[in-house]
Parts: C-alpha cells; structure tokens; sequence
C-alpha cells in the first residue's frame, strides 16, 4: 500500500489536489517573505559588545539557519527531494516562468559546473562577511535569491533557478539515490498507449462551468515538468522535483509515489563529471566544517593555505579566499588522490615476452581508457551514505543546542528583547540542550558508524556495476581509501569534540 500512497483513502486524494501544493508553497512563499522583513533592518543590539547577539534570538536566523538548512537533511534521508515540491523559491520561479521569454538555457549553463560556484560563492561570502552570524545579512541573501528565482524565469523556461543557482537542490539530488522514496510509472500503466506525453509537455484545457442558465468557460495552461523528465524513462530519482506535475496531467493514472527499499538508485551508473565535481566540493566543506570543534586537525587542515597567505602576503580577507579555494577543490581531491591512484594501478596489465622475442605492434585495439572524473563518479558514489551521515550529526547536534531558543524567536522576533532578557537582565534563563551530551554522543557516533558501514556496503554493490573491463578489486580497494580517510578524520573529530572533555 505504501509504495502507491495515491490509493491510501484520504490522503491519495488530498496528495492528489493541485490546490493542496499550492497552498503549501503559498505559505511557505508568506513564510519567506516574513523572515526577510523580520531580519531586514537587526544587524545588532547598540550599547552591546557582541556583535552576532542576535545570531539565534532573531526568528530570521533562527529559521533559516537551525531549522531549515540542518533540519531539510533530515527530510532528505526519508524523502529525498520532497523539500522542492513546496519551496517557494522555486515555485516563484516557475510562475515567472509563465509570462516570460521561455528561452532554452545555453549548453555552456547545463550541467553541475553554475551550481557547483554558486556553492563555493556561498561559502566565500559566509567567510568573508559571517552572514550567518547576522539577521539582516540573511534576509538580504533570501532577498536576492527571491531575485535571482523571479530573474532567471523571466529569461528562461524550465526551473533555471533550481538548475543553476541552488546547491540544495544538488544536495538533495546526491541523497534522493538513498532515500526510499520515489516516483515512478505503474507497472500495468498506460504510457505505451499515450501519444501526447501531456505528463511532461502539460498543455491546455478548457472548463466548462454553470449555473442555471448561465454558462462560462475558462481557459488555463497546465504545467509541464519543470526538468523535462518522461516518467516512463526515469531510472533514478537524482532529478525529479517531485512537484506531481505529471501526476495532475495524466489522463491514465499511470503513476505512482510511494516508498521503496533503501539505497535503489545508487550504483546504477557512475556519477557525471560535473555532478562528482559537486560531490567533491560538498566533501571539503563538509570536512572543514566538521572539523572546526577539533582545533588541532582544523589547524593542520588549513595550514597549506595559511603558508601561501603568508608568502603572498595576504592577510584576512585574501587568506579566507584561499582557503575557500582550498577546503572547496584541492583538499578533497587530496582526499580521493589515493583512491583513484589505486584502482589505475589496479588495471595495470603485464605480460612476459619470450626472451628471443622482440616486442611487435599490438594488434588488438586499445581498451577504452576511463577518464579522471568518470573514475571519480564511480570511487564517490559509496561516498555519499558517508557524507549524508555527517550532514546528520551535524543537524542533530546543532538543532540539540540550538532549538531551545525558537519559543524565544517566536514571541520575539526580532531577538532582541529576548537576548537582554537572557544575558544582561537575567530576568528569562537561557534555553537548554534537548538531549543530555552523556546521550547525544553515542547517538551521533551511532550515526556516523552507520554511514561508514553503509557506505561499505554500497561499495560492494557497486562493484557489481563496474564494466568488464576494468578491475573490480582494484575498486573496492579503492573506494575502500575513499571512504576510510574521511572516516578516519571525522571518528577523531567526533571523539574528541564529545567524549574527551
């Protein structure tokens, strides 16, 4: 029953509803657009030291922050990209959309490589100015997304927005190949029969109403798929939206969203170049981050940067642009160095000749040669059990701290009644932890052994996927160092940030 929850009575019909999604996005789209009004004009409290006072008393920074941008992760294990069928960004897109050029995005825009900068411009800006730390800087950047989504739909058809300017969405994509979710055609379905394919391409209708004599007709275009994906054709759930477009205009009811077993897409087929690229991005600034409660590994983390700052004579501002360089592209190729190294040596072959023979030109055509990046797509893919692991203890151990002060956020929003009240009135005591540390601890390390066991299981099953011509040991040994360095680092890390105190 639950792989098909369209035939769940009540909750098929109510999934279903056009008008359903539309009132989720719609308060979302308020709820945005109140968090950049609360934030916009508190950058500080005057008269206090701390300049970041307001960093989780604001409810702007509070919600953005702490629950969504930790608290999503956690949608994403169970539903993958679940969080797009209701964001309001790229709903506003797509309306946009509508009464816009529809002009097809450039080949040179297709692709991981614009929202893999959007992510590494994300972090840069996030060093250099802290807007994390401050509300206004917040509603400032949701400001400008709000821009950016309503921008690019004017100019282009499709979710452009989603494609070239949203690192969450590549996110969600890496972990929807987990997630046992998903939205596929019925087995018994009626695509082989439909000629229009109004599922992607949506198209127009008329209704008819009346009342008594009256009668009157009203015109409406459907939406299409926001990524131009055939339900029929799709293998895995990296790319659909799930925004139930294609369920709203199927004339045969041919498709299903429910759940499935754990891990179905994942070693299908090799990551693309650009999206490992993305992969490896997301693995340096996850490690960086991870890293900043162990100061002795985040120091030697960052020392090869520091040294060209210092022979550059950079200081400040130059030295965060090269580390952002650093944490988001070399240390994590660095890190994966080793396990590509391996399996190419791996398929390393040697013959001996007789010793009166002289060697002669060979007469069988060379073997395909596997790229540096497509061997990268396929020694990342058990990665990303490793790195959704971590993403969830670090959600868990921020919102442990931090969620306390969302009552707070609520009855002030704008944080500051509730800071002075707490630190220099002492008249509110500040909030406290959810779970005792004694607890959490072994909760996160339970994660975090769970994803490297994981991840060496979907190593193995990869493995299976390989092509014939290349070496399957050499993979696994491989991927076994892919997995284990970062591993190793974040066991440390997360030893010595809770148990050792």
């Amino acid at each position: 029953m639950f792989s098909n929850l369209f035939d769940i009575p009540l909750l098929g019909p109510l999934l279903r509803s056009r008008w359903t999604w539309r009132l989720l996005r719609l308060g979302a789209l308020v709820l945005l657009l109140a968090m950049i009004a609360w934030g916009w004009k508190e950058h500080g409290i005057p008269g206090i030291k701390a300049g970041d006072a307001l960093m989780y008393t604001n409810l702007t920074n509070h919600l953005f922050w702490v629950w969504w941008i930790m608290g999503v992760v956690i949608v994403a294990l169970f539903f993958g990209r679940s969080w797009c069928a209701v964001c309001p960004l790229g709903w506003l897109n797509g309306l946009a959309a509508r009464i816009g050029l529809r002009r097809e995005l450039p080949g040179w825009l297709k692709g991981y490589i614009p929202v893999t900068l959007a992510l590494v411009a994300l972090q840069v800006v996030v060093y250099l100015f802290a807007i994390h730390r401050y509300p206004d800087l917040t509603a400032r950047l949701l400001a400008l997304l709000v821009a950016l989504a309503v921008g690019c739909g004017l100019l282009f058809r499709q979710r452009a927005f989603c494609m070239l300017l949203c690192p969450a969405g590549a996110v969600f994509g890496l972990y929807a190949r987990l997630a046992p979710f998903e939205l596929r055609v019925k087995q018994n379905g009626g695509c082989a029969t439909c000629s229009d394919q109004s599922c992607v391409a949506g198209g127009s209708e008329w209704r008819r109403f009346s009342l008594g004599r009256g009668v009157f007709f009203w015109h409406s275009r459907r939406d299409d798929c926001p990524v131009d994906l055939v339900p029929e054709q799709i293998r895995d759930s990296r790319d659909c939206t799930l925004c139930l477009n294609c369920v709203h205009n199927c004339r045969n009811n041919s498709i299903r969203v429910g759940f499935r077993r754990w891990m179905a897409d994942l070693g299908q087929s090799p990551l693309p170049a650009g999206e490992a690229l993305f992969l490896v991005v997301l693995l340096g600034l996850l490690t960086a981050n991870f890293s900043k409660v162990y100061i002795d590994l985040r120091e030697a983390l960052l020392w090869p940067p520091q040294q060209a700052a210092l022979l550059l004579g950079w200081g400040g501002d130059g030295f965060n642009l090269l580390a952002a360089f650093w944490v988001a592209l070399l240390l994590p190729v660095l890190m994966l160095l080793p396990a590509w190294a391996a399996w190419r040596l791996a398929d390393l072959q040697v013959a001996a000749l007789p010793a009166t023979a002289a060697p002669t030109a060979p007469t069988a055509p060379p073997r395909t040669e596997h790229g540096f990046w497509h061997r990268i797509g396929y020694l990342t893919l058990p990665v990303i059990p490793l790195l959704l692991a971590v993403h969830l203890v670090l959600a868990v151990v921020k919102i442990n701290a931090k969620a306390g002060y969302l009552p707070f956020a609520l009855r002030d929003p704008s944080g500051v009644k509730s800071f002075l009240a707490i630190n220099v009135m002492h008249t509110l005591p500040g909030p406290g932890i959810l779970i005792p540390l004694d607890i959490l601890k072994w909760i996160v390390l339970g994660l975090l052994a769970g994803g490297i066991l994981v991840a060496l299981f979907a190593a193995r099953r990869c493995a299976d996927q390989l092509p014939t011509d290349t070496s399957r040991r050499g993979y696994l040994f491989g991927a076994l160092l892919a997995i284990a360095l970062p591993s190793a680092m974040y066991v440390a890390t997360l030893i010595r940030w809770l148990f050792i105190r």
